[in-house]
């Protein structure tokens, strides 16, 4: 009956490749510049406005493909549709979890290393602490950080340890992958968890229900933390399991008998469906 802890993605800057001045106007300038409001939501999709600045940094290894430990997805990141371009946000990025899954384009001016070509990550993680200094931060892994340099440049970009970038939200599209459930290691025949994974658009989660048995009888679960949603039941509530998923847009989607009768823990299992 326990509840997983999340991994918190920590902030990595050289403070010794970074000049004292360069700190301090990197803060003023996201302090001024920065903008509340990325995107605006037109009936269910994005509307895009300007990009709006904030500060970027990477951690782990240099070319690694960070963490989703804050969202439930552990190492899951490296692999596709994700393929390690992820980003840890601080509180008005990761929304207390409610951001796991929302995608950005982010762009870098940063001279001579950067190609001012836009790249595209998914937020999996929370970079807490001095990612709060200012309004907005994505601490990316090493190799999106690295993605954003000219050929051959990209280790010269991390030796900076921070740029300052440009950004906006953007609809997720994970070209053809459908929503993926991994079940929690922590579930036992009182308590079901999964942590949901790929959705098209929105990227995120207003609701998520499962019905037991194979039947249509739907019940709510609740979002404990990150992407993960869980249940408490009791031993006659029975998989295979079903689930009635409604994403941030409001657009339902049923993903029938997605985890089998005799499912594995820890096991990542893929609908048909996505938004």
């Amino acid at each position: 009956m326990g509840v997983e802890t999340p991994h918190i993605a920590t902030i990595k800057i050289s403070l010794n490749m970074v000049s004292t001045p360069f700190i301090a106007v990197t803060i003023v300038f996201v302090y001024i510049f920065s903008c509340l409001c990325v995107v605006s939501h037109s009936n269910g999709t994005f509307t895009s406005e300007k990009f709006s600045s904030a500060l970027a940094t990477w951690y782990g290894d240099e070319t690694g493909a960070g963490s989703g430990g804050a969202c439930g997805w552990q190492d899951d990141v490296k692999n596709p549709p994700l393929s390690s371009m992820i980003a840890a946000g601080n509180a008005n990025i990761f929304l207390s979890g409610k951001g796991c899954g929302h995608c950005f384009e982010i762009l870098c001016h940063q001279q001579p290393y950067c190609s001012a070509k836009p790249i595209k990550v998914t937020i999996s993680d929370e970079c807490p602490g001095a990612c709060n200094n200012v309004p907005y931060h994505f601490d990316l892994s090493g190799f999106a950080f690295g993605a954003m340099a000219y050929p051959g440049k990209d280790h010269n970009l991390r030796q900076l340890g921070q740029v300052m970038v440009q950004y906006r939200r953007i609809p997720c599209n994970y070209r053809g992958t459908k929503i993926a459930f991994k079940v929690s290691e922590e579930c036992n025949p009182y308590w079901f968890a999964v942590a949901l994974e790929y959705a098209d658009g929105d990227g995120g989660f207003g609701s998520v229900e499962i019905a037991p048995n194979g039947t249509k009888h739907f019940v709510s679960m609740d979002n404990i933390w990150g992407a993960v949603w869980k249940i408490n039941i009791d031993p006659s509530f029975q998989a295979p399991f079903s689930f009635r998923l409604t994403s941030g847009h409001g657009k339902t989607r049923i993903a029938n008998n997605v985890i089998p009768k005799k499912f594995a823990i820890g096991h990542k299992y893929f609908s048909n469906v996505n938004f």
